[in-house]
């Protein structure tokens, strides 16, 4: 079953009534808050109680640690990364999880949420209500108060629990230790600290110098220590505090000055940290002496440690923490370790962002484990403008580049905020750093204008202090924004940013321009967008860079896609999801996903489709600001393929929306061509037509070949029964289009509407070769017939074997042995004259007639060329052909007489 259950590195002793009425509750109670004083064995009872109930929740048992959380914004994405769910960078994010969360039935445990209270509570709050098949555990030293809640109030061990608890810790230290030869003074020492888990632990562990007799007599003075400052406290309270205070003041006065020093650190700490951080004139350590202090501190229990991906992994837990820190700041040494801790992590995030343009699996993974030292790190340079505020500057520059890698717009931005804000004025090399991630930033998050503005301030500041580096990323990050808007900019834009990231040695902003110009070629069918793409992915894969990677590869699903093997292309895309799914962001992830998605539900799977991007689909339900490119496209093809008209219209809508008040963007413009077919499908044909004409100048504008055929396509379906010629006049300058841009698999779809226009007009043996060509190209391309097209087909093919009898059999069969690119041709071939006259309207080609019509519009030669994608020279040609024909001399006559033609409009 799913979990993310830690292993346990000691046994868990007794507590079996509590475990039963625990696992009582959260089976009839959808909010339990385990509560009780730190040390009482919340943690260990909510674990043990997960791992006995994982297989009632179906999708899973999800433990998330909030004990080193101090920005209560994070909490949402914190609990999303444990689930391995996408959440939309900035935003309400718990409602965006929630949304996601919505159908799973899963059991959430929130570990230490004391110090979180109201954003916790208003976070449950939010999920409980959404999603009925989701239940919380949690663990607190006080209710979280959200209604509905169950508060258990953690008991003590009991007696007999209490020394079985301390004989098994007691013999991790000392293997021969015979707790029955002493067990009234055990009985003592767990009487004494009200038989709390962790604070016998803390007793246990000094079996190894101390008898339990001198341990229990070591406490009551303690106790007697303390009981002034504790008279109004819980007893319980006073016995925890009491442990901790008696077990330090058995430590040697180097353990407790690294005792106290490592409250520094956030969350867990490796090893190789600790002498750089801790160490001074005063203590005096090297790695050796850390490890050798570190092993007696975890022989004290003052210490935990586990198994990271890299290593051991330290931590104090968040009772223990709390009273380092106590001491740290009574000692006045919290200034001087947090400017060492500042000064450790900051050297890692700048080897680090040396090391994610090189390895950058083992650097992402390496950074993430020190996300809350790195924060830590961050809000104290940054808490005020002293010198510290550099270094402060610094740190947030270098893991710009792991936010962006990572996802984590959110927190990226503000704290990058934050460091520009210090010194607004400044125009050195930093800034520009700042800037140039700030623009990265900007554009995993989808704000267009950000990046804009970024980008530039941060090009204007490198180029004036000779960052290359910098220059060249804000300038491939500049092109970003361009491509919704202008191909051709964009292209030039990323060959600029190319050039100048070769020149300064930076992989990632040479990739990324890379990408940005082979998404351009591959949106206007250039036939170098695959070896664009290609060079990118062999720059990129071998550093692992998934960003990177991915996108290019991701072309190459639209590359193959649309060239007759949609096999491949879906083959393509699930590669794509294995190359960015470690990545675990939504920009990347996501964005590949649907992209990914749209050719498997082109292949034919519209389950494993659906099922890729339903995550998705949840997750931007409450999304303000879409941050997948181009989401509803994949969206609105996989419902209007379904047949779900209506949520099909919804999501092109969507896309359609962008455009509103006449802006130009491409995401609105690949949308049109699935809304206008999905309207002709509902009977909607007036608003079907009037956006098939917007579709057709959008396409155009935007030399994007595959849009335009499938628009032209649409058209011609909508006018196929009232004005049959102008419809076949359509489809066959949609099939010229495909022709000439190579886009084969595209030819059945104009196969199967001319065959509708043959039977209309009575030719049932040509439709049938037609149909037969068709279908056996879709099967050998892996491009079947979505089922909103079946019935229609089904019953056009039953309409044919009824008209032509026993000869539909032998018919088929001749147009499906025939190849594709034989078909293809021999339909383009016949677009002859069939007996047209030679002079007069009907004397023109059907070429001639798109050029008149073109032209009585107003339209000068460049842009009819540009409109139907043929030279200039070749418009001039077709002209002089129209005027001969028609006997006019000049447009204004051409105008008046195409106007009183109802044929040519």
């Amino acid at each position: 079953m799913a979990h993310n259950l830690p292993v346990a590195l000691t046994s868990f002793v007794g507590r079996e009534a509590e475990l039963a009425e625990v696992q009582r509750l959260i089976s009839t109670r959808r909010l339990v808050t385990l509560t009780g004083v730190g040390g009482g064995g919340k943690t260990r009872l909510a674990v043990q109680t997960l791992s006995r109930v994982a297989d009632a929740w179906p999708d899973g048992v999800w433990l998330v640690d909030l004990g080193s959380v101090t920005d209560p914004s994070i909490v949402p994405g914190l609990v999303a990364s444990s689930l391995n769910v996408l959440v939309e960078p900035g935003g309400d994010q718990a409602q965006t999880l929630a949304a996601q969360l919505r159908d799973h039935r899963l059991l959430l445990c929130l570990d230490t949420c004391e110090h979180l209270l109201a954003p916790v509570a208003g976070f449950v709050d939010t999920v409980l209500r959404s999603c009925p098949g989701v239940s919380v555990l949690a663990t607190s030293r006080s209710p979280l108060g959200v209604e509905g809640e169950t508060v258990w109030r953690i008991p003590p061990l009991t007696p007999a629990e209490s020394v079985q608890l301390f004989a098994d810790r007691a013999s991790l230290v000392q293997p021969d230790f015979d707790p029955d030869a002493v067990r009234g003074d055990v009985h003592a020492v767990c009487s004494r600290l009200d038989h709390i888990p962790l604070a016998i632990e803390l007793a246990a562990a000094w079996v190894r110098v101390l008898s339990p007799a001198q341990i229990a007599e070591g406490l009551d003075d303690r106790f007697r220590l303390l009981t002034g400052g504790h008279r109004g406290a819980d007893p319980r309270h006073r016995a925890m505090a009491a442990s901790i205070d008696w077990s330090h003041g058995l430590l040697a006065q180097d353990e407790r000055i690294l005792f106290r020093r490592l409250a520094v650190f956030s969350g867990t700490f490796t090893l190789d940290a600790v002498a750089p951080v801790c160490g001074d004139e005063v203590l005096a350590l090297d790695d050796q002496r850390a490890l050798e202090l570190i092993g007696r501190l975890l022989d004290a229990s003052l210490v935990t440690v586990r198994e990271g991906r890299g290593g051991l992994r330290y931590r104090l837990l968040d009772t223990i923490r709390q009273y380092a820190a106590d001491h740290l700041q009574a000692a006045g040494e919290v200034d001087e370790l947090n400017g060492r801790h500042l000064d450790y992590f900051l050297d890692l995030a700048e080897v680090g962002a040396q090391g994610l343009e090189t390895e950058q699996d083992a650097w992402r993974l390496e950074l993430d484990d020190h996300r809350d030292n790195f924060h830590a790190a961050l809000r104290w340079g940054l808490a005020m403008p002293t010198e510290r505020a550099e270094r402060g500057r610094r740190l947030a520059a270098a893991l710009s580049r792991q936010w962006f890698i990572r996802g984590q717009a959110a927190e990226g931005l503000e704290f990058s905020r934050h460091a520009i804000e210090l010194a607004p004025t400044d125009r050195s090399a930093l800034q520009a750093r700042l800037w140039a991630g700030t623009a990265m930033l900007g554009m995993i998050s989808g704000r267009l204008d950000l990046v804009a503005e970024a980008a530039g301030r941060g090009a204007e500041i490198a180029r004036e202090v000779g960052d290359d580096a910098s220059y060249a990323r804000c300038l491939a990050v500049a092109a970003y924004p361009v491509f919704y808007v202008d191909f051709p900019r964009c292209e030039a834009l990323a060959i600029e940013a190319q050039a100048a990231a070769e020149a300064a040695g930076d992989p990632f902003a040479r990739d990324l321009a890379g990408l940005l110009r082979g998404y351009t070629l591959q949106t206007r069918c250039r036939d170098e967008a695959a070896s664009v793409a290609r060079r990118v992915y062999e720059c990129s894969w071998p550093r692992r860079d998934r960003f990177c990677a991915g996108f290019a590869r991701g072309i190459e699903i639209f590359t193959t896609l649309v060239t007759g093997d949609v096999r491949e292309a879906a083959a393509i895309g699930r590669e794509v999801v294995e190359i960015v799914a470690p990545l675990g962001d939504h920009f990347t992830v996501g964005t590949n996903i649907v992209n990914a998605a749209l050719a498997i539900g082109m292949s034919g799977d519209l389950v494993e489709a659906r099922a890729m991007v339903e995550p998705i689909v949840r997750s931007l339900d409450t999304a303000s600001e879409a941050d997948v490119v181009g989401f509803m496209v994949p969206y609105g093809f996989l419902d209007l393929w379904d047949g779900d008209l209506d949520a099909a219209v919804r999501w092109f809508e969507r896309g359609v929306q962008r455009m509103a008040g006449d802006v130009r963007d491409w995401q609105a413009g690949r949308c049109l061509p699935g809304l206008v077919q999905a309207l002709r499908r509902l009977g909607r044909t007036d608003e079907a037509l009037a956006y098939a004409e917007k579709a057709v100048a959008i396409e155009t504008e935007f030399d994007a070949p595959y849009e335009l055929s499938n628009v032209l396509d649409e058209q011609a379906r909508l006018l196929r029964h009232t004005d049959p010629a102008r419809s076949r006049h359509l489809l066959h300058r949609s099939l010229s289009l495909r022709s000439a841009h190579g886009l084969r698999t595209c030819y059945v779809d104009s196969l199967d509407a001319l065959a509708e226009l043959e039977a209309d007009g009575g030719d049932h043996a040509a439709a049938v070769r037609l149909l037969a060509s068709s279908t056996s190209a879709r099967a050998e391309m892996g491009y079947p017939r979505p089922p909103v097209e079946l019935p229609e087909h089904d019953k056009l093919v039953a309409r044919l074997q009824s008209s032509l009898g026993e000869e539909f059999a032998a018919i088929w069969a001749e147009g499906a042995a025939r190849p594709l690119d034989d078909v293809v041709a021999l339909v383009t071939r016949g677009r002859g004259r069939r007996g047209r006259p030679d002079v007069g309207w009907d004397s023109l080609t059907p070429t001639e007639i798109e050029v008149a019509r073109l032209a009585a519009k107003g339209l000068s030669n460049p842009e009819i060329a540009n409109r139907l994608y043929m030279s200039r020279s070749t418009v001039k040609a077709h002209l002089s052909h129209v005027y001969t024909k028609l006997g006019v001399a000049n447009r204004t006559e051409l105008a008046t007489l195409v106007s009183s033609r109802s044929d040519a409009h």
